[in-house]
């Protein structure tokens, strides 16, 4: 796609994180002391488009957001870093979207999400599919991660003639809407999804691989502190997890990966390479409370990189 001049537009939600860190997750009916809380910017498409505006990238969100995304600073927070917000669609009727996340360090989230008025948000999102479609031809690459799915259906099949990268991370409503995932699984050339969502897909399906899986031409499956796996037509690939500096939150740190992977796939790197460069990205993520705090610049994963890996990055 020659004529477009940006590189990733972002799909998703624009988010108010609310975080609890534990060392367990509760039984039922058992209460369990956190100890520590965070509120933080997040979504998982604002965050994509955060992490590749962070990286030198051009970058852009399509989401609706609420009647306080001026006066919580969400939207001077996004032109800062440079995202187009261009797609982002206001309304006086509803408030952004909080999600409550439980953490256990080093390991496992889970995840509660509350919306004001999800249907409302879904109209919103239709009226404004003409927009989405000029956008996305704006752009290199489209990335959908957990929102409206039934929208994201629609758009593609609109969007035919799109030659650019069609790019999927279903997250954790995977368990939610497993059969609008699969559905949508046909219209992607990347697919992203942790070790958790993979196994969903596998029994929902009764697949012995995911390889068998029609639509991708590449998947990534990621496994925490174990890397990631990726899987093509020809090889499967396994990238180690770059150690961090610090372990503080992981919040948000499989946002930054996919958006590291994309930004080095643009940047012409080949896929074992672009999946170390992701794997380095997210290791700065989880430095810090909070899905965006610490994401790093282009020089950062540069330095970081080579350091793990033993070996220059062009």
């Amino acid at each position: 796609m020659e004529t477009c001049k940006r590189d990733v537009l972002a799909f998703g939600s624009i988010v108010i994180d609310n975080v609890l860190l534990v060392k367990r997750f509760a039984s039922i009916n058992e209460t369990v002391i956190a100890d520590d809380f965070r509120y933080t910017l997040g979504g998982a498409g604002a965050n994509v488009a955060v992490a590749v505006a962070r990286l030198g990238g051009k970058s852009g969100l399509f989401a609706v957001s609420g009647y306080d995304f001026e006066k919580i600073s969400y939207k001077k927070a996004l032109v800062e870093q440079g995202v187009d917000i261009r797609g982002v669609i206001r309304t006086k009727s509803f408030p952004m979207p909080r999600s409550f996340i439980i953490s256990v360090k080093d390991k496992d989230d889970q995840v509660l999400y509350y919306y004001e008025n999800r249907r409302e948000s879904a109209k919103l999102l239709f009226e404004n599919i003409e927009l989405a479609k000029k956008l996305c031809r704006e752009y290199k690459i489209i990335h959908f991660s957990t929102g409206h799915f039934d929208f994201y259906w629609t758009l593609l099949e609109s969007l035919e003639d799109y030659e650019g990268i069609v790019s999927f991370d279903p997250g954790q409503e995977t368990f939610t809407y497993p059969h609008k995932v699969v559905k949508l699984i046909k219209k992607c050339d990347f697919l992203f999804m942790n070790i958790h969502e993979a196994k969903k897909i596998k029994e929902f399906l009764k697949l012995r691989s995911l390889r068998e899986l029609e639509g991708p031409k590449l998947i990534c499956v990621s496994m925490g502190a174990r890397g990631s796996l990726i899987f093509t037509e020809k090889e499967v690939i396994r990238i180690p997890s770059v150690k961090p500096d610090k372990l503080e939150d992981p919040t948000g740190a499989g946002d930054s990966h996919r958006a590291g992977f994309l930004f080095a796939i643009l940047k012409g790197y080949d896929i074992k390479t672009a999946g170390r460069i992701a794997s380095t990205v997210a290791s700065f993520t989880i430095e810090a409370p909070g899905a965006q705090t610490s994401l790093p610049n282009w020089e950062k994963v540069k330095e970081r990189y080579e350091k793990f890996f033993k070996e220059k990055l062009e």
